[in-house]
């Protein structure tokens, strides 16, 4: 019986699956659902995980076939949710080596192709990974957007509504992001915007998508879009700095991954420029491929370990 691999990259709105055979050649890849412990019901995950599997056995004829499958997502910080993504698919027939890391991990090894470097994310939420050659991995940010997520699309659609309101209010000259703000969530007064901001069901994706409201007033030159801008590079650069200093990562190979280092030129420029200011050694790189590609290389590296005995 021919055998595979899967990874998967599971999100909070697709799921990304790459399947390869053991000489790692791609067979298939395939999209479903989300698949986010913290952000959907388990039922939902159920849903996702047993059409995905489906999939699986649809190419390989077997879920046998199958030496190792590695999933990575956010929302796996504790214990409770690696618990139930591996019960899930044994419930569901899977048998091989199942690994469930963080959307980080694969990210790192799908970007550089190898699992030592750092890795630097800024999306919805932040965060940044290294593994240095020894094998030791140490993480700054991704805490969460109540408590950190700093240099994140939350962080920087948090700082528009905070000048926003202080543009309203005559702390700040200016009302650019205040009208522009307005204009976005279809209001007409400041009790708007804090009815938008503060209201139940207004969630982390929802203060994130005002972010994109930072370019047309940077292209302005506005100066609290300025300042918004420097603060998220700065924030950005200080996670990498942690990881430098607890890895002795000091010349290790860095990729700047997420939406927001990868359409916001100014502060992809500060961020850059502020990393070769303060650790001029680091090497910029780009990203060789994705976090599915990553979750697929590790789950082959597993299979090769389990061939070994290891």
């Amino acid at each position: 019986m021919k055998q595979y691999v899967a990874g998967w990259d599971g999100g909070g709105t697709k799921t990304a699956v790459q399947i390869r055979d053991l000489l790692g050649n791609i067979i298939h890849q395939e999209e479903a659902g989300p698949l986010n412990y913290n952000s959907q019901r388990e039922e939902d995950m159920h849903h996702t995980i047993t059409y995905l599997l489906h999939k699986m056995k649809q190419v390989a004829g077997s879920l046998e076939a199958y030496k190792a499958i590695c999933i990575s997502t956010a929302g796996i910080c504790n214990a409770q949710s690696v618990a139930f993504l591996k019960q899930a698919l044994m419930d569901t027939g899977v048998k091989c080596h199942i690994n469930i890391v963080g959307d980080h991990e694969s990210a790192l090894y799908g970007a550089l192709g190898k699992q030592e470097g750092i890795v630097l994310i800024s999306g919805t939420g932040s965060i940044c990974f290294g593994k240095n050659a020894t094998g030791k991995t140490w993480r700054t940010g991704g805490w969460g957007h109540l408590i950190d997520d700093e240099g994140s699309g939350y962080a920087i659609g948090r700082d528009i509504l905070s000048a926003a309101v202080k543009g309203y209010d005559k702390r700040h000259e200016g009302r650019a992001l205040y009208d522009a703000v307005l204009k976005a969530i279809e209001g007409r007064t400041i009790q708007d915007i804090i009815q938008f901001t503060y209201k139940t069901a207004q969630s982390k994706k929802n203060i994130a998508a005002l972010a994109p409201l930072l370019l047309p007033a940077l292209a302005k030159k506005d100066p609290q879009a300025m300042a918004i801008s420097e603060k998220a590079a700065h924030a950005l650069t200080d996670l990498v700095a942690g990881v430098v200093k607890e890895l002795h990562m000091d010349q290790s190979d860095l990729v700047l991954m997420g939406g927001i280092l990868q359409h916001y030129e100014l502060i992809r420029h500060q961020v850059i420029t502020n990393i070769k200011h303060s650790m001029p050694e680091l090497k910029l790189q780009k990203a060789v491929s994705d976090s599915v590609t990553g979750a697929a290389l590790m789950a082959l590296d597993d299979a090769k370990k389990c061939e070994r005995g290891y």
